[in-house]
This record gives C-alpha cells, structure tokens and sequence, in this order.
C-alpha cells in the first residue's frame, strides 16, 4: 500500500501566523519532536475541554472559539499535530494516534500541577475524530464524555474524495484508523455533530458511528444547511448550546 498518498490528503500543516504566546506549551513527543497545545484556561473549578482540530488547522485559528467555550463556563485546551503550527516534526496515521496519548498524559499533569479539577471531556473535529476515538481506550479513568464533530467511521469516503479505491491503492482497514472498531468499544457519554450537506465527509459517517457505539447516554445532533467547513458559523446556536447542553449533564 502506498500510505503517502493517504497521509498527504488527510495532513496539510502549516505554521503559525502568530508568535508563541503565554498561553502556548510545547510537549515533548520524542527524539526532539514537540508538539504545541495552546491552554485557554479560566477557572480551576470548570470543566476542561480537551480539542484536537481538523487537518487544515492550527491552534491559533480557535482563539475565538476559545472566548465562547470560556464565557459558556468551560476550559479549552486545543492540540495541533506534528509540523502544524509551532510543533516540529512529520504527522502520519501511526504517530497522530500515538502522539494522542502523550499529549493526554502531560496536559492530565499539567491540569494537576496548576490545581485544575479534573472534569474533562474530549473533542475531536474531522480529523481530530482519529486521536480522541484512540483515546476511548482511556475511559473511564482519564475523561468524562467524548464528543465527535464531522468525524469519520471509516476511510472510504476520502478515498473516494481522491477518487481512488482500497483495492487500486492497496489500503487495508487494519491500516487505518478504525474509528468504528474503536467507538464500538466504548460505553460513556457521547455527541456526535455533524452537518447534514456535509460535502467531505457525508452525514452517513456519522449514523455508523452513533450505531456502532454501544453507549446508553449517546446523541447524534445534525446541523441543517451546513457543510463541513461552514457547520459551526451556520447554527452556532445549535452547535454550542448543544455541547454545553451535554458537558453540564455528565459532570454532575
């Protein structure tokens, strides 16, 4: 299989347009690779939101974001992924999982080093789906509920965005991300949001990962008239009132 085709549609980094902040932590990864994590931190006693983006984003673009997770009572803390943003380093299918896990540990520790309360919930947007469904492995120890936004079950519809097949490429499942053998898996709370005219990953992927998890305590909640890019910006009412709908509910 030619996994560079794959990683060079799924990963577009791009540097930061802005100068680190106060705000910015570089987490070690390994052999000299860092990762940059960018902590809107308000409130010890709120609950934090942990977010790993898309694949054409970067930390910086979620500043304003940020300020409504903040004034809605909530804690943010974004991560980018190797070579986005200030972070070195090559993003790949294998190392985005793993990497997950070592930014998890240290922002767990950092949060306790700096007196936080541990009510955490996890988020991942399209791509960001990958590293927060690898961390349902660590429910119910590390994290309250898990929230998924335009995430995928499976490959298939970015090989058919390249217009390419698994068998013309040689792509197996076991060297993916499996998404949907991970959410089968896992029993806690769960949103799922996604656009109903999503033109990139279509609404379809959302309903398998909503029926393929088993939890009691899951919603799927389609936002109407958007697409994949313009799904926050055209219910932002919605969007919000939704996700702290759901994170007031489980940390209680």
């Amino acid at each position: 299989m030619n996994e560079n085709i794959i990683n060079s549609f799924l990963f577009h980094p791009r540097k930061s347009y802005q100068e680190i902040t106060e705000k910015d932590v570089l987490v070690n990864i390994q052999n000299n690779v860092k990762i940059g994590i960018r902590c809107h931190l308000i409130n010890n006693s709120y609950p934090t939101l942990i977010f790993f983006h898309g694949n054409g984003e970067i930390v910086c673009d979620y500043d304003d974001i940020a300020q409504i997770y903040n004034q809605n009572k909530i804690n943010f803390i974004i991560a980018d992924y190797r070579g986005y943003g200030f972070s070195n380093g090559t993003p790949n299918i294998q190392n985005t999982q793993s990497d997950a896990h070592v930014i998890l540990d240290f922002i767990l520790e950092y949060l306790h080093k700096n007196q936080y309360i541990n009510k955490i919930i996890l988020m991942g947007r399209s791509l960001g789906s990958t590293s927060v469904l690898e961390l349902t492995k660590r429910y119910p120890n590390d994290f309250l509920g898990l929230i998924v936004e335009s995430g995928f079950a499976n490959e298939k519809p970015l090989l058919q965005l390249i217009r390419t097949t698994a068998e013309e490429i040689g792509f197996i499942k076991n060297a993916g991300f499996l998404n949907d053998e991970k959410i089968s898996k896992y029993n806690g709370p769960a949103l799922i949001i996604h656009a109903e005219d999503d033109h990139i990953i279509p609404y379809n992927q959302a309903q398998l990962l909503y029926n393929n998890c088993p939890s009691k305590n899951k919603t799927l909640i389609p936002i109407p008239n958007a697409n994949h890019n313009n799904i926050l910006t055209k219910c932002p009412n919605i969007y919000f009132s939704e996700i702290k709908k759901f994170i007031e509910s489980i940390i209680k």
